[in-house]
């Protein structure tokens, strides 16, 4: 491997992208869990980050920058005609001077900043990966699951495939699966790039957009996160980070 880079605090900002409308879930960034929006939960956990000082929330809706803006964040309004969240935080990054730009979804909760952290270390330890990623081990439970995307790595850490499927077939079943969490980190120009090329095959087929990077051969460095987050892609998933958090304030005497 090479050198490793330093990536300085002052040439990073973190975007998170927050549109209203979803498919499975409408309106999910402002569904109270605990007591509190999504957003305003995940924004939280960002906030927390050691590397990344500056985030912004790409929104396409006033009532999700108005909650945002009350807790004294920096949101920017993006058209709602935009087709994913990675076109959002490109529009937002064409206006910045930052190098790199961390990508965290709207709806992916983190109990503190270490995962950001660690997106951030990935790309210091693979100069030569112009973008990092995260995976973690997936529960056996959920690896059929469609929804939970997985995520297979090579010796040096890059991702190989990403898929819906159970990846890879094992026949001892003995080793664990990685779930691939939806957390970029990006340099600004391969960002840039990606927002320009047209869907790839492999990623209309399994909808996925992170495979048109490696249908362009562009490599990924993955990084194995320890820290358990929580996707909000159902209501029933929100119903379980609320039960989460709940359980946490519990042991905590409801601090």
């Amino acid at each position: 491997m090479s050198p490793g880079r330093r990536i300085s605090p002052n040439q990073i900002v973190g975007i998170i992208p927050a549109r209203f409308g979803s498919t499975r879930f409408p309106g999910k960034m402002l569904a109270p869990i605990a007591g509190k929006p999504l957003i305003e939960r995940v924004l939280a956990g960002c906030l927390k980050s050691k590397r990344v000082r500056r985030w912004i929330v790409a929104t396409d809706d006033g009532r999700i920058a108005r909650v945002v803006e009350r807790l004294g964040g920096e949101t920017v309004m993006t058209p709602r005609s935009l087709r994913s969240g990675s076109d959002r935080i490109a529009l937002v990054a064409s206006r910045l001077g930052a190098r790199w730009i961390v990508n965290w979804q709207g709806d992916e909760w983190s109990p503190d900043g270490r995962p950001v952290d660690l997106l951030v270390e990935a790309l210091e330890s693979h100069p030569e990966c112009p973008v990092a990623t995260l995976a973690r081990p997936l529960d056996v439970s959920e690896r059929k699951n469609p929804n939970r995307v997985k995520v297979v790595v090579s010796q040096s850490g890059r991702a190989l495939y990403f898929s819906r499927a159970l990846i890879p077939h094992d026949f001892s079943g003995a080793k664990p699966v990685l779930l691939h969490l939806g957390a970029y980190a990006f340099e600004r120009r391969t960002l840039m790039q990606f927002s320009e090329w047209s869907p790839t095959p492999l990623e209309k087929r399994e909808r996925l957009e992170q495979l048109r990077l490696l249908e362009h051969d562009v490599p990924l460095a993955v990084a194995l996160c320890r820290v358990r987050t929580c996707g909000v892609d159902t209501p029933a998933d929100a119903a379980a980070l609320e039960a989460r958090l709940l359980a946490r304030q519990r042991v905590r005497g409801g601090k």
